[in-house]
């Protein structure tokens, strides 16, 4: 079958991806702890706020306009706010047919009738 130097190969390369899978698993956790630390996220919106620091004054500036202008008047924001909300609403029953249709098709394409007629002809 397989010589004994290629087998060789083939235990060794299967060491080598092993312990690439266990490096790419550490960075993984490392990565993961790193992002749910508050820690990294205030050290990633502080580097940003210092990288782009005009950038983020236009940003506050904005969005202070436009926390103004929805105190002020409201009423076109909440109506807009309702429109999604309906909008969402909408989708949200879309997507739940959708998953039920695709629950109830089988995996082959065929429909389920073709199945009990084949179950019915054995």
């Amino acid at each position: 079958m397989f010589e004994a130097k290629e087998l060789a190969r083939l235990r060794l390369q299967k060491k080598q991806l092993v312990l690439q899978s266990e490096l790419n698993r550490l960075q993984l956790i490392s990565e993961w702890q790193r992002l749910r630390s508050p820690d990294g996220w205030l050290g990633e919106g502080l580097g940003l706020a210092k990288r782009h620091p005009i950038a983020i004054a236009a940003l506050a500036a904005a969005s202070g306009v436009l926390v103004t202008k929805i105190l002020r008047r409201p009423g076109p924001f909440l109506d807009g706010f309702g429109r999604l909300g309906k909008l969402a609403s909408v989708a949200f029953t879309a997507w739940k047919l959708f998953q039920r249709s695709r629950r109830e098709r089988p995996v082959d394409g065929t429909s389920a009738g073709s199945h009990a007629s084949r179950r019915a002809e054995r």
